[in-house]
């Protein structure tokens, strides 16, 4: 089994939690973590966007969220950035 098969039953394993407890804000940021791991950063920003309005004073995915905005601006908006 590979890195990215035993990443991905993870990723599988907690979104089989979170349909289970759709209001579990660990369940959200333990999941965004592992997308983050896995280069999906646009699932992950999802998961710790959903951490924050389930609980707003979140510092790790306040943290998270900084980190893939900052991703995201860099990357997408010149592909030149020195």
């Amino acid at each position: 089994m590979t890195a990215d098969n035993t990443l991905q039953q993870e990723i599988d394993r907690i979104s089989d939690r979170i349909a289970l407890h759709p209001h579990d804000a660990t369940l959200y940021l333990q999941r965004g973590k592992l997308f983050h791991r896995a280069g999906t950063f646009d699932k992950s920003l999802n998961d710790f966007t959903k951490v924050l309005q389930l609980d707003p004073q979140n510092t790790e995915a306040q943290q998270y969220s900084l980190l893939l905005r900052e991703i995201f601006a860099y990357t997408y908006t010149d592909q030149y950035n020195p």
